[in-house]
């Protein structure tokens, strides 16, 4: 396993600066990783993170665990908090971390050396979580493949809604987050 500071390194160097959440993103997956037994991250192939927030936080874990999206190994459920679960899908052990700290450094104060003087166990809640993963979100190729009857684009996974009869898209079966443009 690299040293704390090769992954703080990593990960300031891929985030642009550091910071608090750097800091803790890279605590936490390093505590994740230990808890499941995983030395070497960017080689274990059967490691899954699941981020709870879309912040510097997740830039560290990514880092860090060398989990991505694109290999569909980082999974992002953003429901605003700092916590993540590390799974070992060969295992299936899972740990979810959650910052529970409630001090933080002072405007200018270094984030790394005030976070160094605060152990784990004050910074994070630990809890050893189970999880039923669907074969559709294991990494791999796409299992399934259908076509929006409205808008005609692919779906892939199981991601498609069925309404009215109809096999549609998240954003045709629902309100999508963009609005199309006057022709």
């Amino acid at each position: 396993m690299r040293s704390f500071e090769e992954d703080l390194q990593s990960a300031i160097a891929y985030h642009g600066h550091v910071c608090s959440g750097v800091v803790l993103g890279v605590r936490m997956a390093r505590l994740g990783l230990k808890k499941l037994g995983i030395e070497e991250p960017h080689c274990y192939r059967d490691l899954i993170v699941y981020l709870e927030v879309d912040r510097c936080l997740s830039d560290a874990v990514q880092t860090v665990s060398g989990c991505t999206l694109g290999k569909r190994r980082l999974k992002l459920l953003d429901y605003g908090k700092l916590a993540a679960t590390f799974v070992d899908i060969s295992t299936n052990k899972a740990v979810r971390l959650a910052v529970v700290a409630e001090d933080l450094p002072q405007e200018g104060e270094d984030p790394v050396a005030f976070w160094q003087g605060v152990a784990d166990e004050d910074i994070f809640k630990v809890e050893n979580v189970l999880l039923e993963i669907r074969p559709e979100d294991l990494p791999g190729k796409p299992l399934r493949r259908v076509v929006c009857s409205s808008c005609g684009e692919a779906v892939l996974d199981g991601r498609e809604l069925i309404k009215n009869g109809e096999t549609l898209c998240f954003s045709c079966a629902n309100t999508p987050y963009y609005r199309m443009m006057p022709k």
